[in-house]
C-alpha cells in the first residue's frame, strides 16, 4: 500500500515533461484498477465464506415450538425424528415434552432406525454388536417423544387411534451371535454366528423380496407405543435392571404402560387403550416393524422406520384399565406380559374374562365369560424375546349378534 501511495505524489523538486506526466497518470489508473479488483476479491471471498456457514437457530424449548399444520377436519401436528426429539433405549419421565397437544388432535410422528439411526444398510454384524454393547441396559430402539396430552391424569385411560402408517424405503432383520448372546433369541445357542440382511420395501406394492422366489407382504406397526412409565413397575425377574441410575426405564420390556409390546395386530386402523400413570400421559413411539410373525423368534422382525405414523390420542376419563387392550375392525384383544409365558397367559386370559364379564352388549356372569373365552378366545404368543414374554387373546366381534 505504501508503494501504491507514491504514485499519487510528485516531489516539489521534480519536474515532469508532458509525456512523463501522461505515463504517470496511466500507471496510477492501472494501480487503482488492480487494488479495486483485489478488494472486490477479498470481500467476495469473505461473504462467500459467511454464506457457507450453517445457519444456527436459537435453541428453544421443543414443547413450545409450533408444529401444527392446517388440515381440514382436525388439528394436525408434525413431530419429526431428530436427535432432539428422540431417545435411544430409555423412557425418561423427566424428559421434556417435544410436543403438547389436546385430546383428539392428530399427530404425524416420524421414527428412526435403531441406535439413533446408526443402523443402516451396510452396517455389519460387528457394527450391530458394538451398538448393542454401547447402551448397557437400554434397548436398541429409537423412540420419538414424549408427547404431552393436555388433561391426561394418572388413573385415566389413553385411547390411541392409529390412523395411518407410511414406512421408509428399507428394512432389516438380524440375529445376534448366539455364542456371545446365548439368551437373545429362542434358538440362540444353535446359531453361534450373527446374521444380518437388508431389504428394499416397495410401499407401492406393499411387498419386500426376502430372496428370489419369496415375497413378503408388508404389515407395518409400531413395536413400541408407550405412555409414561408405571412408578410401581415391579423389579425384574430376569435380565438387566429395569431402571438406570438416572431413573430412566429401559425400552427392552413391555409392561402395563404398553412399551415394547411387539404385537403385530397394532396396525393402521387399530386402537390401543392403555392406563395413564403420569400427568400428560407422555406418549412415545418407535421400534417400527414392517412385518412380524407371532413370537418374533430370532429377536427381530422386519425392522424398519416410519416416514409417518399418524395417531389420535384421546383422554378417556370414563374408562379404567389395568393392562393394555386393543380394538381392531374385527376383534377385541387383551394382553399379558411376564417373564414366565405361563403367567403371561394367565394375565391375558384373566383380562379377557374381565372384558367379557363387564361388557354391556350381552351381559354375562364371570363363569360364562370364562367359558366363552375358552370357546372363542384365540390366545397367541406375541413375542418371546423381550425378557417379559407376551400373550394376546383375541375375541371376535362377530359373535355378538344382538342388535
Amino acid at each position: 500500500m505504501v508503494e501504491f501511495l507514491r504514485f499519487f505524489s510528485v516531489d516539489d523538486d521534480t519536474s515532469l515533461s508532458a509525456e512523463g506526466l501522461s505515463q504517470h497518470k496511466e500507471d496510477v489508473m492501472k494501480s487503482l484498477l488492480t487494488l479495486t479488483a483485489v478488494v472486490a476479491l477479498v470481500l467476495g471471498a469473505g461473504l462467500y465464506a459467511v454464506a457457507q456457514q450453517p445457519y444456527q437457530l436459537t435453541p428453544m424449548d421443543e414443547s413450545k415450538r409450533d408444529r401444527s399444520v392446517a388440515v381440514g377436519g382436525g388439528k394436525y401436528h408434525v413431530l419429526p425424528a431428530t436427535l432432539e426429539t428422540t431417545q435411544w433405549g430409555w423412557l425418561d419421565p423427566k424428559e421434556p415434552p417435544k410436543l403438547v397437544v389436546n385430546s383428539g388432535d392428530f399427530v404425524a410422528v416420524e421414527t428412526m432406525m435403531h441406535a439413533h439411526n446408526a443402523l443402516q444398510p451396510g452396517s455389519t454384524m460387528d457394527d450391530i454388536v458394538k451398538l448393542r454393547l454401547a447402551n448397557p441396559g437400554g434397548g436398541p430402539h429409537s423412540v420419538t417423544g414424549p408427547i404431552y396430552v393436555n388433561g391426561a391424569e394418572p388413573g385415566d385411560t389413553m385411547e390411541i387411534r392409529i390412523k395411518k402408517i407410511v414406512p421408509k424405503a428399507f428394512g432389516t432383520n438380524f440375529h445376534l451371535p448366539g455364542a456371545q448372546f446365548p439368551a437373545v433369541g429362542i434358538l440362540a445357542p444353535e446359531f453361534p454366528q450373527g446374521f444380518v440382511r437388508y431389504y428394499y420395501l416397495d410401499w407401492e406394492k406393499r411387498q419386500a423380496e426376502f430372496k428370489p422366489g419369496v415375497m413378503i407382504d408388508l404389515q407395518p406397526f409400531p413395536g413400541i407405543l408407550a405412555v409414561g412409565v408405571d412408578p410401581n413397575e415391579p423389579a425384574p425377574k430376569a435380565g438387566p435392571p429395569i431402571k438406570d441410575a438416572k431413573g430412566r426405564t429401559s425400552t427392552l420390556r413391555p409392561w402395563k404402560n404398553a412399551s415394547n409390546m411387539d404385537i403385530n395386530e397394532l396396525q393402521e386402523g387399530t386402537t390401543l387403550f392403555v392406563p395413564v400413570f403420569l400427568k400428560g400421559g407422555l406418549i412415545w413411539t418407535g421400534d417400527a416393524h414392517c412385518r412380524q410373525g407371532n413370537g418374533e423368534v430370532n429377536l427381530t422382525a422386519l425392522e424398519c422406520a416410519f416416514r409417518e405414523i399418524v395417531i389420535q390420542p384421546i383422554v378417556r376419563k370414563d374408562l379404567k384399565t389395568e393392562w393394555p387392550r386393543m380394538e381392531t375392525a374385527t376383534h377385541w384383544i387383551m394382553m399379558g406380559f411376564d417373564e414366565s409365558l405361563d403367567e403371561a397367559m394367565k394375565i391375558a386370559t384373566r383380562e379377557t374374562v374381565k372384558f367379557l364379564a363387564e361388557q354391556k352388549m350381552v351381559p354375562m356372569s364371570r363363569d360364562e365369560a370364562y367359558a366363552l373365552t375358552s370357546m372363542v378366545g384365540d390366545c397367541r404368543v406375541t413375542q418371546v424375546v423381550d425378557i417379559r414374554k407376551g400373550v394376546h387373546c383375541m375375541v371376535p366381534k362377530s359373535i355378538f349378534v344382538k342388535k
